[in-house]
């Protein structure tokens, strides 16, 4: 008995790395990511990675993973992206939110949607609804943001995704003097 403990604690993957050091994104998210950035801030020649792997941080059920970017045009800030993965009824799915150097949405995007039902939430006229709205804004479906029959839970998901997303950077990435 006491050989096979040992032989499966052996087995076990041990966690490696730290904070500092996340797993790259794939490269076809990379490449989705660049794209939108691109479409949005033309001038933009860098996405620089803020924060690498907030995975330990979220504590919101409907925020799996997240990475902040910089976008930047030679030294100047032009503006944030957040890559999130948020839960829907079975699986996942993979979102880009852009914001302006105030921290302001001004595009959102489902980069992956792995359900059969639900995907309405990546209609654009959906997600314009989270466009321009103060960081301080709590986002309510049936408030606030419109629900989706038939995609009841991406919906909430993606709503509380956003919320936690706006409590992060008004709680770690703002300084007291930026607030708005």
């Amino acid at each position: 008995m006491m050989r096979l403990l040992l032989f499966i604690f052996f087995l076990l993957p041990f966690p490696q790395g730290n904070i500092e050091e996340s797993e790259p994104l794939p490269q076809f998210i990379l490449k989705k990511i660049q794209k939108e950035v691109a479409k949005q801030y033309p001038a933009s020649d860098d996405l620089e990675t803020l924060v690498p792997a907030l995975e330990t941080e979220w504590t919101s059920p409907f925020l799996l993973k997240g990475r902040f970017f910089k976008i930047n045009s030679a030294d100047t800030s032009l503006g944030y992206a957040f890559y999130g993965v948020a839960p829907s009824r079975t699986d996942t799915f993979d979102y880009l939110l852009i914001l302006d150097k105030n921290f302001i949405l001004k595009k959102s995007k489902i980069l992956v949607y792995r359900e059969d039902y639900g995907g309405e939430i990546a209609s654009k006229r959906w997600l314009a609804q989270f466009y321009d709205q103060p960081l301080a804004t709590q986002f309510k479906t049936g408030d606030n943001i419109s629900g989706i029959s038939g995609a009841t839970i991406s919906v909430r998901s993606m709503t509380q995704s956003i919320n936690t997303v706006f409590d992060y950077i008004e709680t770690h990435l703002i300084s007291p003097t930026d607030a708005h």
